[in-house]
């Protein structure tokens, strides 16, 4: 499988050896927007056969944008048929980390070359939502011609108005007052903005917050407007290629009229000549920004496309194979007896809790995430209990495992899981857990006395009797005890589980509940599978508060020790566990 890794700040200098030199001009491109949506996206990138690649979510589906190359030392750029090839690579990794294939954001030629090389096999779509807006620096700057009088009109105004206004480069000191007119801004439109408008906004929110949070190493170049001492307006972006800039955020005080207009032309006025082209990104589809857009006459719409599998559940339809597959793939790993195996796969398995990686159309490696309630003290939450963690003895060292977790960290995180739970087959495989964010916050106990004679009835009051535990249904427990029966064991095995924050809002909040006359910040970072649990915490009151913006004296845990906090008060416990 292609090894990826996550964008860091760190990775800078490689991404942008492939993107300033380049000709591209999308703006998600630009090493600001990258790592401040990452929170978003989960972005993740690869470099294979000297093309960059990157790796997302979008929405909850795997998706990835289209291979950029690397000019050479002449400048050229390779043929756009060997991109076509990279995708042919991409599609395969898509498949074996269980999604149909999609790519987002590629460009006409490369949509061209692929429907050439692989006709019928995909589905192109134009996506004008997300079409990104080029603009000739030097128009936006002068706003000369017929066309932009009324925007020389709205700057005009403006400096009839206000004829003291300052011009200022946007300086890291600025940053509070920056967020401040923001937060005003966005509660002056909040009646009129629809839901959409409004997720849209708190996702801006965020991005904006990050990219201030790590302003000195991205790069960025921003401007403000002063008027008598009060900021009025702020912009900023950062470098696409050598002479394309994306203006990522502009933001003004809508009671100062021509606001937005001026720090958009005084912004251009003040940047670096080498860039021509300005990109002020994509509409999403919302009528008043497209006119708005439009409105400032783009010299460019840049095309982008979605390239989407027209059979997107080929590799996937056949779920008998793929359970024939998983349980040999289980039977090899595990060795279990054909008894046991075949309770489990006619009781437990389902394809919708089958993780699975697929390469040349075999399963290669495969989990289950067996889904659960877990009791905490007077609340319960949802949980999954992963199962079956298995690798093909030759496949693996190829980060297959790795991947596997990923992928069933991200789906669970889509269903709203709070917690995953597992018990490691081998001593060894305690620290590989860990390194996927599991903490040993749970036991795998015994159960009660004659529990291989009970009805579910009793078995259910003892097990809500518990403190904490994950809580078996009538038919989870019915399939545990036949189990027993089967091997002929009298009681389950004892053993030391783990336990993952899957969604760490979602358990803070059931910590909160439990301590609602605790007060303190939390920083979570170092999630590598779910990048939206990295961020702060503010907990008071019984409730928790989510924020990008650095909070005062906020402990930082990674996500292992941030579920090593929330049951430390709690003896979890669970079992009669299927494996």
């Amino acid at each position: 499988m292609i090894k990826f890794n996550d964008v860091l700040l760190t990775d800078r200098e490689l991404i942008q050896s492939y993107t300033l030199h380049g000709d591209s001009q999308n703006c998600d491109l630009s090493f600001a927007n990258i790592i401040s949506w990452r929170f978003l996206y989960d972005t993740q990138y690869a470099v294979i056969d000297g093309f960059l690649v990157f790796r997302f979510y979008s929405g909850h589906h795997l998706a990835y944008m289209g291979p950029l190359a690397k000019p050479d030392s002449e400048g050229r750029l390779p043929d756009v048929l060997r991109a076509v090839d990279v995708v042919k690579v991409l599609r395969q990794d898509a498949i074996a980390m269980g999604h149909p294939f999609l790519m987002i954001g590629a460009g006409k030629e490369l949509v061209q070359r692929m429907e050439a090389a692989m006709p019928g096999v995909f589905k192109m779509k134009q996506e004008r939502d997300f079409f990104d807006y080029i603009y000739s620096r030097e128009k936006l700057e002068t706003l000369s011609g017929k066309h932009l009088q009324s925007k020389r009109n709205h700057c005009n105004k403006f400096r009839a108005l206000y004829p003291q206004y300052e011009y200022r480069p946007l300086q890291p000191e600025m940053i509070p007052q920056c967020l401040k007119l923001e937060e005003e801004w966005r509660l002056k439109i909040k009646d009129s903005a629809t839901d959409s408008e409004k997720q849209n906004l708190f996702e801006e929110l965020r991005s904006m917050t990050r990219a201030f949070l790590y302003w000195n190493q991205l790069d960025c170049l921003g401007g403000t407007i002063f008027v008598d001492n009060k900021l009025v307006a702020f912009t900023y972006g950062c470098a696409i290629n050598l002479d394309t800039f994306d203006v990522c955020v502009e933001k003004a005080d809508v009671d100062y009229e021509g606001a937005f207009s001026i720090i958009n032309q005084e912004f251009l006025k003040h940047l670096p000549q080498q860039y021509i082209h300005i990109n002020r990104e994509e509409d999403l589809g919302e009528n008043g920004l497209r006119r708005a857009k439009l409105s400032y006459k783009p010299e460019l719409l840049l095309e982008k496309y979605s390239i989407m599998e027209k059979e997107p559940l080929a590799d996937f339809a056949d779920t008998e194979r793929i359970k024939t597959e998983t349980m040999n793939l289980w039977r090899d790993t595990f060795h279990d007896s054909e008894d046991f195996m075949k309770l489990y796969f006619e009781e437990v398995y389902h394809p919708e809790i089958n993780v699975v990686c697929q390469i040349d159309g075999h399963v290669v490696g495969a989990l289950q995430t067996i889904p659960m309630r877990l009791k905490m003290g007077d609340e319960e939450a949802s949980a999954a209990y992963i199962s079956g963690v298995s690798v093909q003895a030759e496949m693996r060292r190829q980060n297959i495992g790795s991947s596997l977790m990923r992928q069933a960290h991200n789906t669970l995180y889509a269903k709203h899981t709070v917690f995953a739970s597992l018990i490691p087959a081998e001593p060894w495989l305690f620290d590989w857990y860990a390194q996927c964010g599991y903490s040993q916050s749970i036991n795998a106990i015994a159960g009660p006395d004659g529990v291989g004679e009970m009805d579910f009835a009793t078995f259910d009051a003892w097990q809500r009797s518990q403190q904490s535990i994950l809580l078996h249904s009538e038919k989870d427990f019915k399939t545990a005890i036949k189990d027993l029966h089967t091997s002929g064991e009298t009681l389950p095995v004892a053993a030391s589980g783990m336990v993952r924050v899957i969604d760490a809002e979602a358990a803070l909040r059931l910590y909160a509940h439990r301590h609602p006359e605790e007060k303190f910040n939390l920083r979570i970072f170092a999630d590598k599978d779910i990048a939206n649990n990295n961020t702060y915490y503010a907990i008071a009151n019984g409730e928790v508060q989510k924020t990008d913006r650095p909070l005062p004296q906020a402990s930082a845990l990674t996500i292992g020790q941030l579920s090593l906090f929330i049951f430390k008060d709690l003896k979890t416990v669970m079992t009669l566990m299927m494996n």
